[in-house]
């Protein structure tokens, strides 16, 4: 009986354990299970993350691609309304040309005028000051008459000079030709470079021409009693040639009323300053050397003056470099007055090419109607560089706060 009990005790142990391994092979299969499932679950997840990557992805596609779309539209928009302003511009510009080519000033005048604006948006650009009249117009000087302005520049479509009015909403119009007839011994298309004088019953205009027998550039002077003329000339011969030319005269007053002529001496390239008689129209006294090339970055010239007289003394502009490049700029030194002398190691460039603006120079120095000084230059509009591009005129605020002038454009 003992035996069959032992017997008996051993299959229930054995069935015990062959109950438990079947147990935890269950239990291994299910943790298998398990884990396969966590796997299948973490892809799932992440095929479904995948999905809501690229339904975002496409949306922010599709949002992308409307504003591209927008964009092309509003350039497409841009560009029409860019292409119309400068057919206006061009048209007007031929009208112009044809008018000129008839000897009609007054119907190129006229065109020149009704073109304006249109030619002035045209040629605007990103960066820089922007050209506050359309057409060529370089070597500039501002005129304040009674506080009304009148810009005068060297021969272009406007005739031997032209000349412009402010209008009273700040743009500038083209008045015609200041200059009437020139004398026997100047060549025709070659005068540039003016400035005017006012002087008590009327104006004296300083301008630069050609003498033709001798081939020199020369300065010559004409007379008007109105500002906008026109001015006549009746000399019998220039003014001032000095030894290899003389170009860019500009008349300033001085100490005690003295008016005084500074230009531009050739060869070798200096600004030279000369007194005045009272009425404007002969030199008294001797000729002083101002300034002469001291920099690099003038590269040997230096011409266009003009002065802004002071408490201090006077502040003489001047342009540098080759007239023709992006390398021409404007600098200024410090004088004890008029007739110098000039402090040249003062001489620095106060403006040069940047962003769309190219080449300025020939800097006059004015004080517009409200007392604000004020500097007229020319300059090239980029990608615009080199004759036969236009130099357009531009007009910028002169600072002097801090002690030395700054051009506020």
């Amino acid at each position: 009986g003992a035996w069959d009990s032992r017997t008996r005790a051993v299959r229930a142990l054995s069935a015990t354990r062959a109950d438990l391994q079947r147990e935890r092979d269950a239990l291994r299969s299910a943790r298998a299970r398990l884990h396969q499932a966590r796997i299948e679950s973490n892809r799932a997840r992440a095929e479904r993350d995948g999905a809501k990557l690229s339904v975002d992805d496409r949306g922010a596609q599709l949002v992308a691609t409307r504003t591209d779309r927008d964009q092309v539209r509003n350039a497409r928009a841009t560009v029409n309304a860019t292409v119309s302003v400068v057919r206006q511009c061009l048209d007007g510009a031929k009208t112009a040309l044809d008018a000129l080519q008839r000897n009609d000033n007054a119907a190129t005048t006229a065109a020149l005028r009704s073109v304006d604006e249109a030619c002035r948006r045209a040629n605007n650009a990103p960066g820089g000051s922007i050209p506050v009249y359309a057409f060529d117009f370089p070597d500039p000087f501002v005129l304040n008459d009674r506080g009304r302005l009148y810009a005068f520049a060297t021969n272009a479509s406007g005739g031997n000079i032209q000349v412009l009015k402010e209008q009273s909403d700040g743009s500038w119009a083209t008045a015609g030709d200041a200059l009437g007839p020139l004398p026997p011994w100047a060549t025709k298309g070659r005068t540039w470079a003016p400035s005017v004088l006012a002087r008590p019953g009327g104006f004296v205009m300083y301008y630069t021409a050609l003498e033709t027998f001798t081939g020199r550039q020369c300065i010559s002077r004409a007379v008007s009693t109105a500002a906008t003329g026109p001015f006549v000339d009746t000399t019998t011969g220039p003014m001032e040639c000095g030894e290899t030319g003389a170009i860019d005269p500009e008349a300033v007053i001085g100490a005690f009323g003295v008016p005084v002529l500074v230009w531009k001496h050739e060869r070798p390239a200096a600004i030279i300053a000369r007194a005045l008689t009272p009425d404007g129209l002969a030199f008294a006294g001797d000729a002083h050397h101002l300034l002469g090339v001291n920099h690099r970055w003038e590269n040997g010239v230096v011409e266009a003056p003009s002065m802004l007289v002071d408490g201090s003394g006077a502040w003489l502009f001047f342009s540098g470099n080759d007239w023709n490049g992006r390398h021409y700029a404007i600098g200024v030194a410090h004088c004890d007055s008029p007739l110098g002398p000039c402090d040249t190691g003062s001489s620095v460039a106060l403006l040069s090419s940047h962003d769309a603006l190219a080449g300025p120079g020939g800097a006059s120095v004015f004080v517009d109607a409200s007392g604000q000084r004020r500097v007229a230059f020319h300059a090239y509009q980029e990608p615009k560089v080199k004759y036969p591009e236009s130099r357009l005129l531009h007009i910028a605020k002169l600072d002097l706060a801090s002690g030395r002038p700054v051009l506020v454009e």
